[in-house]
């Protein structure tokens, strides 16, 4: 068995720019993400839990959370098909001299400027107006992430 959330075929994970903030991050990039914990959750960490902990209610709270992920997944899946087919546009020289002069680095200049593309790329082939349909999915999967998250530290103070 791989390594959890390791896929064993060759496809490589999908690479996303990321912006200046720690909080830069695409949409898409939470998609691949959810895909690829889903897809651990279910095929790896749920079977082996099944046979060491038969009684374990964690098992009915995992289940649950897979459960509330399966709306998203078709919608992760078509967005995360348009983003391997895609190709984003470079910063030119004149854009990346202007943000570097903004940023005080090159690197930081050309990593901002290529997630900022990225990010019109997402609006233009996933509108805010289609997270309008997933929204009660996420609503759900947060609700029973925080129960997971309770469950697991005893915290519920957040």
């Amino acid at each position: 068995m791989a390594p959890l959330g390791r896929k064993t075929e060759e496809e490589p994970e999908p690479v996303f720019p990321r912006g200046t903030q720690p909080w830069d991050r695409l949409h898409t990039e939470n998609f691949a993400t959810l895909t690829r914990v889903i897809e651990a959750l279910r095929d790896e960490l749920l079977p082996t839990w099944r046979d060491r902990l038969p009684l374990s209610p964690m098992i009915e709270l995992v289940e649950l959370y897979v459960s509330a992920a399966q709306p998203l997944l078709p919608h992760a899946q078509r967005l995360l098909a348009a983003w391997r087919n895609a190709t984003l546009t470079e910063p030119t020289v004149d854009e990346i001299t202007y943000e570097a002069a903004r940023l005080n680095t090159i690197q930081e200049a050309k990593a901002n400027l290529r997630y900022w593309n990225a990010r019109h790329w997402e609006e233009d082939n996933n509108p805010r107006s289609l997270w309008d349909d997933p929204l009660p999915a996420w609503a759900k999967l947060g609700a029973v992430s925080s129960t997971m998250t309770a469950a697991v530290t005893g915290d519920t103070e957040y």
